[in-house]
């Protein structure tokens, strides 16, 4: 959590303006999935805001803008989050 914090102390923002969250749901490690959809789940219901997840072969450039896209193309899920594990 002190890393997201940090995040949003750098680019000069904080949790209450933040109304969507969007989440890797992988490929990857379980460990890194499982906690990163934990801590985006956990905030998301505290704030009671969307919670979107998305996997990573439809995120190629790593941008706000292609994550706008994607949700565009509903390959977003909001509120339903299935993590795809790797081993």
């Amino acid at each position: 959590m002190i890393l997201i914090m940090n995040f949003l102390k750098k680019h000069n923002s904080n949790l209450d303006e933040i109304t969507q969250i969007f989440v890797n749901q992988g490929p990857g490690k379980v460990s890194s999935i499982r906690n990163s959809i934990a801590i985006a789940k956990g905030i998301a219901f505290a704030k009671n805001i969307d919670l979107y997840g998305f996997l990573s072969e439809h995120l190629t450039d790593k941008s706000l803008e292609q994550l706008v896209k994607i949700d565009k193309k509903n390959f977003t899920n909001i509120n339903l989050i299935k993590p795809l594990y790797s081993s």
